[in-house]
């Protein structure tokens, strides 16, 4: 007996359903269940994956003994054989078949722009190659209806075109290193962007949440290095060229924000704040000097500050305030999960904070007494205040 119907049959002796409903329930929970084939659609498709790398492997193995035509010969058979079966599961209502065949078609397409540069030996970058790669399958990744074909279609669009941007803003890439700031905070705003667009445009609503993902982590991961590099008071090379795509991106987001009517103003208010920090964040000599450091573990060539005017205090605090703003975005419109999490992050930087302001008394056994209280009550105050602050935030009205 499964949990479902030990409660159902509790609710039932309880008097809260009768024995139609009763049946009612349990026919619609084990038709659901039926249905629920995501974990059977990942490991097929995954194992698809797993079998194309395994042919491209073999080939690989014995590549220079096999002539160019043959090579061209069997990998567009292939393909055309792939084709033709997709639309014949689709037809047959057998999309479970049908998306494996299709992951294994893109990746097979993939395989062929290098098998076809290098046979013809043609030079360029593999974010060039991915582009092309993208444009090709986007028909055939919008015809597959499970969101694994769609994540990895997206995946290596958002990578191609995050690179190509920077590449043609800069006129060729020379060190992947220098330009990566640039490549950092364009990657999640093109990411953001491209996910409003997904949801304005019928035809590509599926691939909205693997844009939404892709946001998320990308402006984590923006941030968090951003942070690094200003409280490091790393050196960065800046050419505005590189950041060019980043800008005009961040316009585009910000007029589409402005257009979507389901958020609220309050909402509004609350993105554009976040993403024109993040913008400045990035931009080394309007917030932060590079020459300003309060920890003791400052060089000799950068001058010690005060608490407040220091770059690597600074930088937190413009991180918190980011966070902050887009939690109470997160509350406001109801996204529970990423609301918590992002006010553990707040939490945690706080931490790290105090760890970077107070060094020198952490080093002490009173020192670590009151970090560890610290960090106790930045963990209380979080537990018992989140359900507060999300509440808050979803009366904001504004």
């Amino acid at each position: 007996m499964t949990l479902i119907e030990k409660k159902l049959q509790i609710w039932e002796q309880q008097g809260l359903l009768t024995g139609d409903q009763y049946e009612a329930i349990l026919s619609f929970e084990q038709g659901k269940k039926h249905n629920n084939n995501w974990w059977l659609y990942s490991l097929l498709i995954l194992g698809s994956a797993i079998i194309g790398l395994g042919i491209i492997s073999l080939i690989a193995a014995n590549w220079v003994q096999i002539p160019d035509s043959l090579k061209l010969g069997t990998d567009f058979s292939l393909l055309v054989s792939l084709a033709v079966a997709i639309f014949w599961y689709q037809n047959l209502n057998k999309p479970i078949v049908a998306d494996s065949l299709i992951a294994i078609f893109m990746i097979l397409c993939l395989a062929s722009i290098g098998l076809i540069a290098q046979i013809y030996h043609i030079n360029g970058r593999w974010y060039h190659a991915i582009m092309l790669w993208s444009v090709i399958c986007l028909p055939i990744a919008l015809f597959a209806r499970h969101v694994v074909v769609h994540f990895l279609w997206v995946s290596l669009f958002i990578n191609a075109a995050v690179w190509s941007s920077v590449d043609l803003a800069g006129g060729n890439l020379r060190s992947s290193m220098r330009e990566l700031p640039a490549v950092l905070l364009l990657a999640p705003l093109l990411s953001a962007t491209l996910y409003l667009l997904a949801r304005r445009v019928a035809i590509l609503h599926r691939t909205s949440s693997s844009f939404f993902f892709w946001f998320q982590i990308s402006a984590l991961i923006a941030l968090i290095a951003i942070d690094l590099m200003r409280s490091g008071a790393d050196t960065q090379v800046f050419d505005w060229h590189w950041y060019l795509p980043a800008w005009l991106t961040s316009a585009l987001l910000i007029s589409l924000i402005l257009l979507r009517h389901v958020y609220k103003p309050l909402n509004k208010a609350l993105l554009i704040a976040a993403i024109l920090l993040l913008v400045l964040y990035y931009e080394p000599s309007i917030l932060f000097t590079g020459q300003t450091r309060y920890t003791f573990t400052a060089l000799d060539s950068v001058i010690r500050a005060s608490l407040w005017s220091a770059d690597d205090i600074r930088a937190p605090v413009l991180t918190i305030l980011i966070l902050f703003l887009y939690a109470i975005h997160a509350g406001n419109s109801g996204y529970h999960r990423t609301f918590n999490l992002i006010t553990f992050l707040i939490g945690l930087r706080f931490v790290v904070l105090y760890f970077q302001a107070m060094g020198g008394l952490a080093a002490t056994g009173i020192g670590l007494i009151l970090s560890g209280l610290m960090i106790i009550g930045i963990a209380w105050f979080w537990y018992s205040s989140r359900d507060r602050l999300q509440n808050w935030s979803q009366e904001l009205t504004v």
